[in-house]
């Protein structure tokens, strides 16, 4: 993971991957995703390893244009929950998980992806100041690219995904454009 000092607060460095389409280049900030099964809720996701941006653009952002492009921000995540290297941040995200599951298991509601985040994002995060999560995600997408390696032992998952979510585009700078048009290459 990249790290940059900007005035005097520490950033981790963080690729955005989207499909490439000439008639909107670049892109001037980052596309909010909201897909209703979005891991971590509404917001900008970043990947904290270019490696990674360029399998999500493999992956998911190729189909339509036949390119994508890499974006490159410097993040603020002084105000992120890091569910990855901080135990208790693990803990804290794990608990506010778990607590809204059985919010809604109690008043005899359907749990599902899309109603934890929102409820979350809608109850929790704004009123203790959470602007973003670093988590880390799944290795693998199953059924999109399962020639894909994520490590040369098979199963042995030691390469952390890590995903970071910004809810708040002030934390977000430096936003740029870092590689353009890159196409599937050949097999």
């Amino acid at each position: 993971m990249e790290r940059r000092i900007i005035d005097s607060v520490p950033h981790i460095v963080g690729y955005h991957t989207q499909e490439f389409r000439p008639m909107s280049q670049p892109l001037e900030k980052p596309v909010k995703c909201i897909a209703k099964n979005a891991w971590l809720g509404i917001g900008f996701y970043f990947w904290t390893e270019i490696e990674f941006a360029h399998y999500w653009g493999l992956d998911f952002k190729i189909r339509n244009t036949g390119s994508y492009d890499v974006y490159i921000a410097h993040l603020d995540t002084s105000t992120c929950v890091n569910s990855v290297f901080d135990e208790e941040g693990y803990f804290f995200y794990k608990e506010k998980i778990e607590e809204t599951i059985n919010h809604f298991q109690t008043s005899g509601m359907n749990v599902s992806l899309e109603q934890v985040n929102r409820f979350l994002s809608d109850n929790i995060w704004p009123q203790i100041g959470v602007e973003g999560i670093i988590f880390d995600d799944k290795p693998t997408n199953p059924g999109r690219n399962p020639n894909r390696v994520y490590s040369l032992i098979p199963e042995l998952y030691y390469k952390k995904r890590i995903q970071i979510v910004m809810f708040n585009t002030k934390r977000i700078r430096n936003f740029a454009i870092h590689l353009e048009n890159v196409e599937q290459p050949d097999a």
